[in-house]
């Protein structure tokens, strides 16, 4: 009895012995693993719907975080964090490589590019238009048409840029307001009459119709053409930026961005080329 007790004992520990060396063995290829991972933090919004923001889980969620976790799932060699912010903040999360990429629905501008790097493929169509209130009894289809009136632009944006551009060559035109307005506080200022306008894509309009049951229009025609890229600091390892270009065009050509758009924007915005 006791001879056999000892061989079960022996027996028993020579297992976990065994258990334990493999356990360690995997462990090790988990950590091998990790530090074979480059971690990158991109900036984007954190109120932001539809396009990034904070969900009731208190996780990021929206287009422009769905896009950056579909281009985390096809690069293994990298892993993608977000950290929020406001529109202008991101961009100095960015310019101080507090962030190494940035996902918050970037136009092309001078200003921008002097400072960043852009993406080479645009994932969404951010085709500016004058949005108003008709019941306001007016209608805005260019800057002319805004004459004395004031205008909401979001600071720093793309938008802000191209109604300073204006009021440049026509001093006085119109008043620029200024702000970091949630949707909502966007919405109440056009129909208040606190402003008279604002800019923003078609898409953004149809999402405020939706969303607060109102009736906002746009003018006939868009005052810029444009689409929204990924932006990188200029010290991103070009790598990386390679990898994220030929993973977003990927998912362009497979039909993922475009039924990312139609999901979170309620439509295919996603430009063709």
């Amino acid at each position: 009895m006791k001879k056999s007790t000892l061989v079960s004992g022996l027996s028993v520990m020579a297992l976990s012995l065994l258990l334990a060396a493999c356990g360690s063995s995997s462990s090790a290829s988990s950590s091998s693993d990790d530090s074979s991972v480059t971690k990158v933090t991109v900036a984007t919004g954190n109120d932001a719907l539809p396009y990034a923001y904070l969900d009731e889980n208190g996780d990021y969620d929206g287009y422009d975080v769905a896009v950056v976790k579909a281009i985390d799932e096809k690069l293994k060699d990298y892993s993608f964090t977000f950290e929020g912010s406001d529109f202008p903040t991101t961009l100095s999360n960015l310019e101080s490589n507090k962030a190494q990429m940035a996902a918050y629905e970037y136009e092309v501008n001078d200003e921008r590019k002097e400072k960043f790097v852009y993406g080479d493929v645009g994932y969404v169509v951010w085709d500016t238009y004058i949005a108003y209130d008709p019941d306001k009894g007016e209608t805005y289809n260019t800057f002319d048409d805004l004459k004395g009136k004031k205008v909401y632009v979001t600071t720093s944006t793309n938008q802000a840029a191209m109604a300073e551009n204006y009021l440049k060559d026509n001093p006085d035109a119109f008043t620029l307001v200024y702000g970091e307005y949630s949707n909502e506080q966007i919405v109440q200022a056009l129909t208040s009459g606190a402003v008279d306008a604002t800019l923003a894509p078609k898409y953004q309009i149809d999402n405020y119709n939706k969303t607060f049951d109102v009736d906002l229009k746009i003018g006939d025609e868009p005052v810029h053409n444009s689409d929204a890229y990924l932006l990188f600091n200029k010290k991103t390892d070009t790598k990386l930026i390679d990898a994220v270009n030929t993973a977003l065009k990927e998912l362009k050509e497979d039909g993922t961005i475009k039924k990312l758009s139609e999901k979170y924007l309620d439509g295919d915005y996603v430009p063709k080329d």
